[in-house]
This record gives C-alpha cells, structure tokens and sequence, in this order.
C-alpha cells in the first residue's frame, strides 16, 4: 500500500533534479505519446515531426533522360479533364506521387504549396493521387492548398515506379530527370530553386 504523501514527495525529488526546460521536455515527450495511441491524432503528430525534420533533396547525380514512351500516359484532373504527360513535354515538371492518408506526404505539402505560389508560371505541377475525387477535394478545400492534383488513369512508366510515397521528380524540359526523391523533402529551399532557376539561363 502506497502511504499517503509518497506521490508529493516523489514530485518533489524530480523537481530538484529537472530544471524547468527538462520538465517542459518531459511532459511535452509524455504529450506526444499519448497522442500517438489514438488513429485521429497520430497522423498529425507524425507529420508534424516529419516536418520539422526533413531536408533539402539533393540533384540527381545520375544523369539520365525521358523516353518518348516515358510521356505517354494519362492523368485525370478533379473536373474530369484527362490530360497525357507528352501535353507538357519541353517544360520543366514538378511530378510527385502522395496520397491523403500518407504522413510523410502531408508534411511536405506546405513547401510544395509554396513552391507553387513562386513557379507556378514556370513549370508544370502534376501531383498524383489514386483516391477519390471526393476525399481530394475535401483534403484540398480543408488544407486550403492551390495546386493542381490528379488521379492516375494509366500505368505510370517504370522510371517513376516507386515502392514508397511520397515519391517526387523534377524534369527538365529536356526530359532530364534533375531531381529524384523518396520520402519526405523540403521543396521550397534555395537548392531546389536555384536548380530551377538554371534551367532558365
């Protein structure tokens, strides 16, 4: 049996051990737990951390180039309009393969949104997804986010295959593959502008 004054007293040693920082830090790790056992909150945690972790991608220092064939397949945006990527061969494509329910995504959705509000004029943005219209227009509408997205109406070629998302390429209009990134990035940073920006000099 737990004698009375033992959880003050405990309370008491931790105090004089932990600064305040310390403490903040520990009940802020203890938050996050707790947060991370309930589904609704979980996603939301973890893109919240991802977020504030991810880096710059790096230039592919491979170089390697489209194909025709790597062209011909079909994308369908929410109006319905279906488009085939060959419609915007000799510009420079910002391709990125997400979805809703996809943590790593959503954390990086803030930077492609800026990235978008300064290139929009300049490059193609084709951001893929294989949910409903419906779920996309809601996420959209709730995120406030601008971009064009679309739903895959045909098999992407192989050069994109990706066994995760998210999943991102930027393609020159030469059909160079300039960058190429699995998992999480941070797309609005001055490496992946200034790429852009020489693709223009």
């Amino acid at each position: 049996m737990i004698k009375k004054g033992y959880w003050s007293e405990q309370w008491y040693k931790y105090r004089r051990k932990k600064t305040i920082l310390g403490i903040v830090f520990d009940l802020l790790f203890t938050v996050l737990v707790i947060a991370m056992l309930f589904p609704t909150s979980r996603k939301i945690v973890s893109s919240t951390i991802i977020r504030y972790s991810m880096f710059q991608p790096r230039e592919s220092k491979d170089i390697s180039y489209l194909n025709d064939k790597d062209y011909q397949w079909q994308i369908e945006d929410l109006d319905g309009n279906i488009i085939e990527l060959s419609e915007l061969k000799g510009q420079t494509i910002f391709i990125n393969f997400w979805a809703t329910w996809c943590p790593p995504c959503i954390a990086e959705m803030p930077s492609i949104q800026r990235l978008y509000d300064e290139y929009q004029n300049k490059m193609a943005f084709v951001l893929i997804s294989q949910e409903s219209k419906g779920i996309l227009r809601d996420f959209m509408a709730k995120k406030e986010y601008t971009f064009p997205v679309y739903i895959l109406r045909s098999r992407q070629p192989d050069v994109f295959a990706s066994r995760s998302i998210p999943a991102s390429f930027i393609i020159s209009p030469q059909g160079q593959i300039m960058m190429k990134k699995q998992g999480a990035a941070r797309w609005d940073g001055s490496k992946v502008k200034n790429m852009i920006d020489r693709l223009y000099e």
